[in-house]
């Protein structure tokens, strides 16, 4: 899952070398918290991204190639490489062309168009931001778009990150709660979107292949299933979403109802909640 890298926050430049080394040196300090929490593994940068202006005087070529320090310069060249902003599929592309784009706020630090924004906000995940200028802080930036010679304007909003502790922000939860759902092809990337903070979670591989079977074929269904998930554990055995059903007969299992036919199926033990299965009635093992 990858992040866009928000361009616009090279601005105001840094008034030298060492400046513009502490804000990469945070950038990377907020991608690491990205990847321990959501599985983030990349940043989308433009392709020409050589050009960017970093300081006054120097271009982003210009200004790594200046930095003596040979591991703190290999970790910024690390982040920098395919796939880029600019590969975005036909559709995508012909999506974001068809419109112009300006950042509805005055207290920006740029009047420039932003390119990295819009494309987070037409793959529904983050930006992330270089901590130039507090405007950046923001963590939902709001977007002024008009088409062509249509005078029609539509305001819409990307999440952004620029402090690691943006990464627990209550906008990234909602950012995860609303569009992260479609990402997860993971054990891991699922069990950083449940985020459970009492319990640990496990998933049997039955579990699993009927998740991933709902995830493709029953968006509905897979969507209200992770609801049902996260309230497993303020809910585990009364009350709560789906019916919750304590499964008396069965130790120390319990159900919440997907559908009329599914049920959600789970055992707590030790602080551990084992899913068990998502398909079926009563029919688990």
């Amino acid at each position: 899952m990858h992040l866009i890298f928000n361009e616009l926050s090279c601005y105001p430049t840094a008034i030298n070398s060492q400046i513009a080394e502490k804000r990469f040196t945070k950038l990377l300090q907020t991608y690491k918290a990205a990847i321990e929490k959501y599985d983030f593994n990349h940043i989308r940068f433009p392709q020409n991204y050589s050009d960017l202006q970093i300081t006054s005087s120097e271009t982003f070529i210009e200004w790594i190639n200046a930095i003596s320090n040979s591991v703190f310069k290999n970790l910024i060249l690390g982040i920098f490489k395919k796939p880029y902003m600019d590969d975005l599929r036909q559709r995508e592309l012909s999506a974001f062309f068809e419109s112009n784009y300006v950042i509805d706020d005055n207290m920006t630090p740029t009047s420039e168009p932003p390119i990295g924004l819009p494309i987070a906000f037409i793959k529904s995940i983050p930006a992330i931001s270089i901590d130039s200028h507090s405007f950046w802080n923001n963590r939902k930036i709001y977007i002024q778009k008009t088409n062509g010679s249509n005078i029609e304007y539509i305001k819409f909003f990307s999440y952004n990150i620029c402090q690691k502790n943006d990464i627990n922000s209550i906008e990234l939860n909602e950012w995860a709660n609303n569009c992260m759902s479609k990402f997860i092809d993971s054990q891991d990337m699922l069990t950083n979107f449940l985020s459970f903070g009492k319990y640990t979670p496990f998933f049997t591989d039955k579990f699993m292949e009927q998740f991933y079977e709902l995830k493709a074929n029953h968006t509905k269904q897979y969507k209200y299933l992770l609801l049902l998930m996260k309230d497993v554990e303020l809910h585990p055995f009364t009350g709560g979403m789906g019916k919750t059903e304590n499964l008396q007969q069965r130790g120390k299992e319990a159900s919440k109802q997907i559908t009329q036919l599914d049920r959600l199926s789970y055992t707590l033990n030790n602080n551990i909640i084992n899913f068990i299965a998502c398909k079926g009635h009563y029919d688990f093992h």
